[in-house]
């Protein structure tokens, strides 16, 4: 049996999402019916993170176990060659057994782009969130810096029974570049579209809709509410796992 781990990159546009749905293009099912197919044999994946319907990825890990042998690099060749133009293979290595590229992972690194500019630019749409009011930099660091640390995600999130939503923050920060606004997060997991319901939130506060005081008791899970909607899919990319 042979443990293989690929990492790939895609465009959510048009999947919905990366699990695994009946009757539905997602990233999972392309990848476990092409592999199925390639092998002679059931193959199930497993993903490092799940995104949903419009969301990207830079960096999605994932691995399988087959009975069949293959030379990585032809492997490789003949995945690149059969993949769809919406999913890039990066890498494609034998792991270890005991890899899993859920468990093993260690943080999970996101990174959602917002194009802030008064005027609509057609060709970024399916690609980042369109702000058209000016938004105050200075206000989205600060709510940045406020997410390192532990915290109680339970008003950012779409949870599921009984999840724990402490969670550690390992590093959150802001890059701008003219008009374009990137914010970067990382975390040993997170919770249902928790970094979409955060970048809404620090923009809410950018645009003094909210205040720092209310995010800061937000983050504690005083309130029993969401903060804001979430951010648009399309802006939202998985960036990178680390092992």
């Amino acid at each position: 049996m042979v443990n293989w781990k690929i990492e790939i990159a895609y465009i959510g546009k048009e999947f919905f999402g990366f699990q695994k749905q009946p009757q539905k293009r997602t990233v999972q099912r392309v990848l476990e019916s092409l592999l199925s197919s390639l092998f002679d044999q059931e193959v199930k994946v497993i993903g490092a993170g799940r995104t949903d319907a419009g969301v990207h990825a830079l960096g999605q890990v994932v691995n399988f176990k087959t009975n069949k042998e293959w030379e990585e690099v032809k492997l490789k060749e003949v995945l690149k060659k059969l993949l769809p133009d919406d999913i890039l293979l990066k890498k494609v290595e034998r792991v270890d057994d005991n890899f899993h590229a859920r468990f093993s992972a260690k943080r999970r690194w996101y990174m959602y782009i917002i194009y802030n500019n008064k005027e609509k630019n057609l060709f970024l749409k399916d690609f980042s969130w369109w702000i058209e009011k000016p938004l105050d930099k200075e206000f989205l660091i600060q709510s940045a810096e406020l997410l390192k640390g532990e915290h109680n995600f339970v008003n950012f999130a779409i949870l599921e029974k009984n999840e724990d939503t402490n969670i550690y923050i390992e590093n959150s920060f802001w890059v701008f570049n003219e008009d374009f606004l990137f914010f970067f997060i990382c975390a040993p997991y997170f919770l249902r579209k928790m970094v979409r319901f955060l970048v809404s939130g620090m923009v809410e506060v950018s645009l003094r809709n909210r205040n720092l005081e209310d995010w800061k008791e937000y983050l504690n899970g005083e309130k029993g509410k969401r903060f804001s909607i979430p951010s648009p899919p399309q802006g939202l990319y998985l960036y990178k796992i680390d092992y």
